[in-house]
């Protein structure tokens, strides 16, 4: 019978390497009542903790299926998205992982305000990916599937080009900014509107704004497509997290998520446009 007086400590312990396995064996005696019991005592969990005991959480995967298309009832595209992503966030780390996806977005963007004296996309971008450095992860570790976790990229200030993007538009949301998913071929990309035009912005790399000259090439590679018009609703965007998603878990050997975000995938149907 574990002793539940010892929990907390138990979980402190789980940062060392040398005994992990032996506490997390201990941990799994607790059973069902293991998270409620974490909640209860007030526990606080790192990031690293969250991760390990998550899978000691056996209902997440049904809870994740269970709750899914909640975002598909928000009102906004953007509600939408901050809603699939959080979702998305809270399976990987579980609910009880102290730090919100919401909390931190409103975070950034009350800093942006009180460091700039206007509104400006632009302004934003160089505030996330110069100021706050933002910055795109390294190239043996893009395939991590926490890359796909807006709370881990804003955390960790790294991720993947399209995370990074989110971050942007999602922050850019709050500050009544119109910043759009541009889902360009290979890289995903921003379109933040100004007071002038719209500017495509690279988010992984810097937040740089494309030039005319480049984007005149990529037009031309793209047949005439106009770039700054591709469509890329939420569920575009959902929809192509998850694409990413089930190439990080099957690349780490987790066939099991690959497999619930493939699920995930076709209950998108006919929503994505």
């Amino acid at each position: 019978m574990p002793n539940i007086s010892q929990l907390s400590s138990l979980i402190r312990l789980l940062e060392d390497v040398s005994i992990r396995d032996t506490v997390m064996n201990e941990l799994a005696s607790f059973g069902p009542s293991l998270e409620k019991e974490i909640e209860r005592q007030g526990i606080p969990l790192s990031a690293v903790n969250a991760l390990l005991l998550r899978p000691l959480f056996a209902h997440y995967p049904s809870w994740l299926k269970d709750n899914w298309t909640s975002w598909l009832l928000k009102k906004s595209d953007n509600e939408q998205l901050e809603t699939a992503l959080d979702l998305l966030a809270r399976f990987q780390y579980g609910r009880l992982y102290p730090v919100s996806l919401r909390t931190l977005l409103d975070n950034l963007a009350d800093e942006y305000d009180s460091r700039y004296a206007r509104r400006d996309a632009l302004d934003l971008s160089e505030f996330l990916f110069q100021g706050y450095a933002l910055r795109g992860v390294d190239e043996d570790d893009f395939y991590n599937p926490l890359n796909s976790n807006l709370v881990y990229v804003i955390e960790q200030k790294r991720g993947i080009p399209i995370s990074l993007a989110c971050v942007y538009i999602l922050v850019g949301d709050r500050l009544e900014l119109k910043i759009e998913g541009c889902n360009f071929p290979g890289h995903f990309l921003a379109v933040a509107s100004t007071r002038q035009d719209k500017v495509l912005v690279d988010c992984y790399n810097g937040g740089r704004a494309i030039s005319k000259e480049t984007l005149a090439n990529a037009k031309a590679k793209l047949s005439g497509f106009d770039i700054l018009r591709l469509k890329c609703t939420a569920g575009m965007i959902v929809a192509r997290v998850l694409h990413n998603l089930v190439a990080e878990y099957e690349s780490t050997g987790d066939v099991e998520s690959a497999s619930i975000m493939n699920e995930l995938l076709r209950t998108l149907k006919g929503v994505r446009a």
